[in-house]
C-alpha cells in the first residue's frame, strides 16, 4: 500500500550538507522522501519524465542535473542501467532500524533492488546502524514467555540482508571514501563533501529518450556485447563448428529474441544462489522458463540478464510467501445451498510478469 506521508526531521535545517544545497536541490530531496511509492529501504524507480510533470516548467534535463548534484553530495545513489534510486540514509533517518517489524518490511523492499551498486550502498548504511542503542532486554510475548530482544531481532534482519546480497565492496561509492564508523546523526547527510566543481556535474544519458522502462520504446534487438560482470556468470554455449554467425531462429522456428542472442541460460551458480537465499521451495526450471518466455514475448534487451533473473526470482519468492500466508477464500454458489473453499494454490496469476512488462 502506498505511503500516506513522508517523515521529515526538523534537524534537517541544521544539517550543514543540506544547507549547502541550493533551494531547487533541497526541494527535490524533500520531494523524493515524500513519494508514495518509496519503500522502507529508501528505494524508488527512476522516473524522470513522470517527476518532471510535478512542477510547472521543470524539464527532464534540469531534473537530471539536480539529481546528479544530490548524488555528488551523497544524499542519493542512482543506477542508470537498472533505473533505480536509493535515498542513502533513509533507513536511519526515518527510524526504520528501531522497529523490528518495519525492519522486516525493509528487508523485503531491499530484495527488490537489482543494482549491485545500490545493494552495496544499502549494506554500508545498515552497517552504520547503532545496535547498541537498542534494548537488549528479552521481549515479553503475549503468552507470558520471553522472546528475542529488539536488538537481536534487528541484528537478524541485517544478517538476512547480508546473506542475500553477499559481501559488499568495501568502497560502495567507488570514490575512495570509507564508510564512517562513528554513530550517525539524525540528518539526511552525515558525511562532509566538497561542493561540485565549477560547471556542474557531468552530463549523462538520463533525461534523454528512453528514460524509464515503462515510458520508453523497446530498444532494437541488435546483437550486443556480453553483459557486464556481476555476482553471477552466464555461460554461453559454443557455436556449431563451421559457422561464423549465430542461428537466426530458435528450435521452435521463431526468430531469436535478444535474450536468445545474448545466450542466457540457468547455471549452477544461479541455482546455488537461489537455494542459499530462498531455500528449496522455488521451482527454478519453471520460473526460468517463465522468465525467458516473458522476455522473448517482450523482445527487449536488458544490460545484465543474470541480475534481471535474480530480480524475477526475488519477486516470485515474495509472491509465493504471500500466497502461502493468504487465508482460504469461501465462495457461495447461486442457490446459496453449497459452499466451496479455495486456497491460494487454486489460483494462478501473472503478478511477476506484469511487473516486468515494459
Amino acid at each position: 500500500m502506498a505511503r500516506g506521508h513522508g517523515r521529515i526531521l526538523t534537524s534537517i535545517w541544521e544539517d550543514a550538507d543540506f544547507l549547502a544545497l541550493d533551494e531547487r536541490e533541497q526541494r527535490l530531496y524533500l520531494f523524493l522522501i515524500s513519494q508514495p511509492n518509496l519503500n522502507h529501504a529508501g528505494l524508488l524507480d527512476l522516473t524522470l519524465r513522470r517527476w518532471s510533470r510535478k512542477a510547472r516548467g521543470l524539464t527532464s534535463a534540469e531534473l537530471e542535473k539536480l539529481l546528479q548534484s544530490l548524488e555528488a553530495a551523497r544524499f542519493i545513489v542512482m543506477d542508470d542501467d537498472t533505473e533505480e534510486l536509493l535515498i542513502r540514509s533513509f533507513i536511519r533517518n526515518d527510524g526504520v532500524w528501531r522497529m523490528p517489524k518495519v525492519m522486516g518490511a525493509m528487508v523485503s523492499g531491499a530484495l527488490e533492488i537489482s543494482s549491485r551498486q545500490l545493494q552495496q550502498a544499502l549494506l554500508a548504511e545498515v552497517d552504520r546502524i547503532p545496535l547498541d542503542e537498542l534494548s537488549d532486554e528479552p521481549a515479553k510475548l503475549r503468552n507470558g514467555s520471553e522472546g528475542p530482544s529488539i536488538r537481536q531481532q534487528v541484528a537478524e534482519h541485517i544478517d538476512t540482508l547480508r546473506k542475500a546480497f553477499g559481501d559488499p565492496n568495501p568502497d560502495p561509492s567507488k570514490g575512495g571514501n570509507g564508510t564512517p564508523s562513528a554513530t550517525p546523526c539524525e540528518t539526511p547527510s552525515d558525511t562532509a563533501q566538497e561542493p561540485p566543481a565549477e560547471g556542474g556535474p557531468k552530463a549523462s544519458t538520463r533525461g534523454r529518450a528512453g528514460l524509464h522502462v515503462h515510458a520508453a520504446p523497446a530498444p532494437a534487438p541488435a546483437p550486443a556485447p556480453a553483459p557486464a560482470p556481476s555476482t553471477l556468470v552466464v555461460e554461453v554455449g559454443e557455436e556449431a563448428s563451421g559457422s561464423s554467425a549465430p542461428s537466426v531462429e530458435r528450435p521452435d522456428g521463431l526468430p531469436l529474441a535478444p535474450i536468445d542472442i545474448d545466450g542466457f541460460e540457468l547455471t549452477d551458480a544461479m541455482r546455488a544462489w537461489s537455494l542459499r537465499t530462498f531455500g528449496p521451495g522455488l521451482d527454478l526450471d519453471y520460473e526460468t522458463a517463465q522468465f525467458v518466455d516473458h522476455f522473448r514475448a517482450q523482445a527487449v534487451r536488458r544490460p545484465n540478464w543474470p541480475t534481471e533473473w535474480q530480480k524475477w526470482i526475488r519477486r516470485s519468492a515474495k509472491y509465493a510467501s504471500e500466497r502461502a500466508n493468504r487465508p482460504p477464500l469461501r465462495s457461495v454458489n447461486g442457490t446459496g445451498s453449497r459452499t466451496q473453499t479455495h486456497t491460494a494454490d487454486d489460483y494462478t496469476n501473472s503478478s511477476v510478469e506484469d511487473l516486468f512488462a515494459s
